[in-house]
């Protein structure tokens, strides 16, 4: 092998290098991206079901509200 040949052969090396370390640090930044949506995404389902269930309780206190209504109705009539 002659002078250049190991030459080319060693700055493609050199690429090769370089190239993965620049992907591993892409993939550590997606990475982090990730979960960073992951967290906001569990913490946004938490407030929906907080918030769902508060609306249920407030549906429940308007159905009972609506019932006793309707019972003293009867109940005069």
């Amino acid at each position: 092998m002659d002078k250049n040949t190991f030459e080319e052969t060693r700055q493609r090396h050199r690429i090769k290098t370089e190239r993965l370390m620049l992907e591993s640090e892409l993939v550590k930044q997606l990475n982090g991206v990730i979960k960073k949506l992951n967290d906001e995404v569990d913490m946004l389902t938490k407030q929906k079901i907080y918030l769902q269930s508060k609306l249920k309780e407030k549906e429940g206190v308007k159905d009972e509200k609506s019932n006793v209504g309707s019972t003293r109705e009867e109940v005069r009539g």
